[in-house]
């Protein structure tokens, strides 16, 4: 079983007086353009709760008045004419309308939300600009984008060169640490004095061990040895011996 949905061609529009429907635009903005920027401050400032039950209709409102504070020096004071166009949409929740008004500086587009009983709930007005001026706001924003893009990029740049720097930096301080922490060198051992050579008696001469036997013989006999006489002693080869 399928269900075929019938297009609603009902005619809405039929259901507003669209001239009322203007001269209500009319008059809203030709009051809102009378009030001083303090009050309208005053009015964003309120509780939403104070303005509508419906919170999401009170913060429309509440971007209609900020977009007239944004663009209204843009825009300049307002004086509704004949020529202004003016179109009427709707649907089973309300009407909506957009104008092209005729402001002092230049052309401006208000929007504005009915509800079924007529009430206005939101609305807004912006700059209308023509495609000469999109099209250099549009180079301009491109040129502006590039630029900051370029200075973004020279100050990379620059910081990237920086980086040397810094690594010199941290080498050293490496290096210094480095040296801090080395060890001192250990003193070197004296060398140990070389050994003193004994003393050795220098041989005596035969005679001389001879005076000294005899006098030490002449000692232990009480002799005296005025008349001994001393002759040289020959020391005799041992070699006779050792062949024997």
């Amino acid at each position: 079983m399928t269900a075929c949905a019938e297009t609603d061609t009902t005619d809405y529009t039929a259901n507003y007086d669209q001239e009322a429907l203007r001269d209500t635009t009319e008059q809203f903005f030709t009051m809102l353009q009378d009030e001083d920027e303090a009050t309208i401050q005053n009015f964003l400032e309120m509780d939403n709760s104070q303005i509508s039950t419906d919170n999401d209709q009170a913060l429309e409102i509440k971007a209609g008045f900020q977009a007239w504070l944004d663009n209204k020096e843009v825009l300049g004071s307002y004086t509704p004419q004949e020529s202004d166009t003016f179109t009427l949409t709707a649907d089973e929740d309300g009407a909506a309308i957009v104008m092209d008004a005729t402001f002092e500086n230049r052309t401006g587009r208000i929007t504005a939300n009915y509800s079924t009983d007529g009430t206005l709930i939101s609305f807004n007005v912006e700059p209308v600009y023509s495609t000469a001026e999109n099209l250099q706001n549009a180079v301009l924003n491109t040129v502006l984008g590039m630029g900051i893009v370029f200075v973004v990029l020279i100050f990379i740049a620059f910081v990237i060169s920086l980086f040397r720097f810094i690594n010199k930096a941290e080498n050293r301080a490496a290096a210094e640490h480095k040296e801090e922490s080395r060890p001192a060198p250990k003193a070197s051992a004296k060398p140990a004095p070389a050994p003193v050579p004994e003393a050795v008696p220098e041989p005596m001469d035969d005679l001389e061990l001879v005076a000294v036997i005899t006098a030490a013989v002449a000692a232990s006999m009480n002799t005296s040895v005025d008349n001994l006489v001393v002759r040289s002693i020959k020391r005799r080869s041992t070699n006779k011996w050792r062949k024997a």
